[in-house]
């Protein structure tokens, strides 16, 4: 729109330079041709496409196109006399957009309309209409230009608020397959690890049983047989992020789970159970028992133990689970790829996980999950 005024300004410095080359004679004729050409080229220099400094070009307009156009009616008889305002008066109405320059557009079409009457001898009302025609028009050029820039502006800003969203949204679903890679890694883990220690734990007293009673060691091996089925069930289950426990309480399930680490590994485990036994969430529950399953595990590999105490207890603000064992404990303890799934676990639910271990003195895992964030 800019270019557009800018192109009409220039029609109209021709228009009337040959009004004014063809009506004046003599050395005036270049004087006002030059004064003309002063009117034209000089408000551009602070209004032009971008490069606005309007209180300038303001003032350029008003002492040079202004005074012409008074010198003009007042000394020569020119039909085209008042026009030369019109295009000026258009310019100013298309800059004037914002308080207070606002408040400029009525006293210019009531100060330019006054001044042709009176200098032009022409009627005040045809004058009013034709300059209130072009202050309009110049207003509403100045509004949709500031309407489309608006709309360029919010276009930009979707765009770029687009592209954001598509990066955290590339970043979320990057983040989400690395935490169910994760998540499906440790359900394997803890559970392929669970069953082989039964099995293997189960495998090494068979040659024994076997020599003491081989009907007993039968029955043994198809216990066994019996316990690696399940384990392939469970890790089916896992990969398909299915849970074999849903139907059952989180007490109910950890029940289960110690009663069948019990009979396959002969492992002496004491479960108490402290507090009323609050409906705990899937997630939660999941958690706990893998838990468990990894400390029972690691205390029965790592630590040949043959005592585990596993203790649940149910506040009002957290449930806390620990896990006890008379294992062989070391002084420096590293986390191996177990014990950390369990501290992922347990800081996912914005709970904490504490071990404590020494040598010869077994070892104390301790989890504090809030309540109120799950339950």
């Amino acid at each position: 729109m800019d270019y557009f005024l800018f192109l009409m300004r220039t029609v109209w410095f021709a228009f009337n330079g040959y009004a004014i080359f063809s009506s004046t004679i003599g050395s005036e004729k270049w004087i006002l041709l030059l004064w003309a050409s002063c009117s034209y080229i000089l408000p551009h220099l602070f209004y032009r496409p971008r490069l606005i400094k309007f209180q300038y070009y303001l003032m350029a307009e008003v002492l040079l196109t202004g005074s012409l156009f008074i010198y003009l009616s007042s000394q020569y008889d020119i039909s085209v006399t008042y026009s030369f305002l019109l295009v000026p008066i258009l310019t100013l109405a298309y800059a004037c957009q914002v308080k207070p320059l606002i408040w400029l557009g009525p006293f210019a079409v009531l100060a330019s309309t006054w001044a042709g009457s009176l200098f032009t001898n022409q009627d005040f009302f045809k004058l009013f209409i034709d300059t209130t025609i072009f202050y309009g028009i110049g207003f509403c050029l100045g509004r949709m230009t500031i309407v489309n820039k608006a709309n360029k502006e919010l276009i930009a800003s979707i765009e770029e608020k687009n592209k954001d969203l598509e990066y955290y949204a590339k970043k979320i679903e990057e983040l989400t397959i690395k935490e169910e890679r994760n998540r499906v890694s440790q359900d394997l883990h803890d559970t392929v690890g669970h069953i082989f220690t039964s099995v293997i734990t189960s495998l090494d007293a068979l040659p024994f049983l076997y020599q003491a009673d081989q009907k007993e060691a039968e029955k043994s091996i198809k216990e066994i047989s019996d316990l690696a089925r399940n384990g392939l069930n469970d890790v089916r289950k896992t990969i398909h992020h299915m849970s074999s426990t849903d139907h059952q309480t989180l007490v109910e399930s950890v029940k289960e789970l110690i009663a069948d680490f019990m009979k396959h590994t002969s492992t002496d485990i004491q479960l108490n159970v402290e507090g009323e036994a609050t409906k705990v969430s899937e997630r939660v529950k999941l958690a706990i028992i893998r838990c468990i399953q990894e400390g029972l595990t690691n205390a029965k590999r790592h630590g040949q133990a043959t005592f585990i105490k596993v203790n649940i207890s149910f506040e009002q603000e957290e449930l806390i689970v620990l896990i006890e064992d008379n294992g062989n404990g070391c002084n420096e303890l590293n986390l191996g790829f177990g014990l950390r799934s369990m501290k992922d676990r347990i800081s996912a639910l914005a709970g904490t996980v504490n071990f404590d271990s020494k040598l010869n003195n077994g070892m104390r895992i301790t989890c504090n999950i809030p309540m109120a964030k799950e339950v």
